[in-house]
This record gives structure tokens, sequence and C-alpha cells, in this order.
């Protein structure tokens, strides 16, 4: 009998042993189960927020569209709830550098001031600017400091450059002398363009930018932008000064009327395609649409033609 109390107690011992381990699985299992769901729902939040940040983006844009909207425009501004908001920028394409136009001289001799003033010395400014140009040109003699059939066929890129304007900004890293720009430039980007009319809009350019073109002072190009941006010093607001006087300009620049003459080609105070980025937000997610669109007259009434939209 004592023996059998004693496998009696050994039994049950071993059962509460088993529940427990049980419990403990099933615990580890829903802890598990918990986090997986919980990583799901957290995921498809981001999801939804990042959607709804995208709608209002183009709710932005679809505002920003209309030809009568200024820059700076209440209706650029829009508070849909709470931590539910668009806002758009309006600026001219013409203020980034238009690397198709590269093959002018004088726009060449821009973009090397351009590349110094980022950083890089002047032979290997001039090695980039001049590479640029004869990725484009029709012909296949190299510029002084440049890159033609021979110097690609060399790297194994035979069919380097294509003698033909860029289509894309994502070509031009494969242009030689780009890797020194992108070393002390990593946004190039931002300042480069395929698709503006190929005149700097004085209107739009940075300090940077006419300051290499015109051959100003840094301060006078910096006074010129700061004259730009109103009293309240940011761009794209409702204070902004919008130069229509060629001559204006030239005198906040410093430049006489032979300088200027030098750079009239080149120029415009009026900018025929926009760059529009419309930015959403839904709580801390923000999804940013761009669209390029070319002012063009019809009917006597100004119309938007996109040429090319794109996300940030």
């Amino acid at each position: 009998m004592k023996r059998r109390i004693q496998w009696d107690r050994r039994d049950r011992g071993i059962a509460l042993l088993l529940v427990l381990v049980a419990v403990l699985a099933l615990s580890l299992i829903a802890a598990g189960l918990y986090e997986s769901t919980q990583a799901s729902w957290e995921e498809s939040t981001l999801s939804r927020a990042r959607y709804q940040a995208g709608l209002l983006a183009e709710s932005g844009l679809a505002v920003a569209m209309h030809p009568q909207i200024a820059p700076g425009d209440a209706a650029l501004r829009h508070e849909l709830a709470p931590g539910r908001s668009w806002e758009v920028r309006i600026t001219s394409e013409g203020g980034r550098l238009p690397v198709n136009e590269l093959t002018s001289e004088r726009m060449r001799s821009t973009a090397v001031e351009l590349f110094v003033l980022w950083g890089l010395d002047a032979a290997a400014a001039s090695r980039a600017a001049d590479s640029l140009a004869d990725w484009i040109d029709e012909d296949s003699d190299a510029l002084s400091n440049g890159a033609e059939n021979a110097h690609y066929a060399s790297l194994d890129y035979p069919h380097f450059p294509p003698n033909a304007p860029f289509t894309s900004l994502e070509q031009l890293p494969f242009v030689t002398g780009m890797d020194e720009i992108e070393k002390f430039q990593p946004f190039w980007r931002d300042h480069f363009t395929i698709q503006s009319d190929g005149l700097i809009d004085l209107n739009a350019a940075p300090a940077e930018l006419i300051q290499a073109l015109t051959g100003a002072t840094a301060d006078a190009a910096a006074h010129l932008v700061a004259v730009r941006n109103g009293d309240d010093g940011i761009a794209g607001t409702i204070d902004d000064v919008v130069f229509s006087d060629e001559g204006e300009v030239q005198a906040l620049l410093g430049m006489s009327q032979a300088e200027w003459s030098e750079i009239t080609s080149l120029v415009t105070l009026a900018g025929t395609v926009r760059r529009i980025e419309s930015k959403g937000k839904v709580g801390d997610r923000t999804e940013t649409r761009v669209i390029l669109a070319e002012e063009t007259t019809q009917d006597g009434n100004t119309v938007l033609r996109p040429l090319v939209r794109f996300r940030e």
C-alpha cells in the first residue's frame, strides 16, 4: 500500500509538471502570435498612412496645376484634418543647370565655375564639364579636357558616349568626371535639369548658379536672392519679389552693359517649365509627388502641359 501511495504521488507530480510545461508552451505561442500580429498591424498602419499621404500629395498637385495658381497662394497649404495636410511649392525648373545646353561654351564655363564653387579644383571641374558636353555633342572629337569614344572604349564601354542629349539624370553618373562632382556635391541631382526650356531663370536660380553664370560677386548674387525671397526670407511664399525688368537684375548684380550682353541669350525672368512639388502628410508620414509642367498658350489662355511626374 505504501508503495502504491508513492507511485500515485509521483504520477501526480509528473502530471503537474506536464501541465506547467504545457501552460508555458501555450504562453510562448500566445506571446509569439501577439508580437506577430502587432508587427503586421503596425505595418498595415504604416501602409495606410503612406497611401493616404500620397493621396493628399496628389490633391495638392491637382490644385497647383490650375494655371491661375501662383507660388505662395494660400490654397497650396491646406490642413484637411488634424495631422492630415498638403503643402505645395511651385518654382521654375529654369533654376537648375540645363546639362543638355553644355555644348554652348558660355554655359560650359558656367558649369566649370559652379563645380569650382562646390569645391572641385579647376582641372577636375573642366574635365567634368567637357565630358558632359562630349556626351551630348554630335561629333567624336573630344574637347580639350573631355572624353569621347576612345576613352570609354579603354574602360570597356565602347558604346559611350551616345552623342545625343541626356534623357534621364540617371545617365550622368556614367560620364567621366561625375564621380568627382558626387564627392563634393552628393545632391547634384537637385541642381541639374534636362526638362527646362534651356535658359537659366534668374527668378529661381540659387546664388551659386547666378554667381557662376554672371561672374558677379558672391555677395551680389546672395543679395539678389535675398531681395527675391521677400521680407520673410523664404522662397516660394506670397511676398516673393518676381523680377520683370532685366535692368533691375543687372543693377543688383553690379554688371556692366557689356557683361550683361554676354549672357542675355542664356537667361530668362520667366521660365516656361514649372516645377511643382507637393508633400502630403499623415501624422509623421510624408509622401512627395513632383510634376514638371510646361506653360503654353491656347486660345489666349495659359495652360499647363505635364512633361513628367515622379515621386521623391
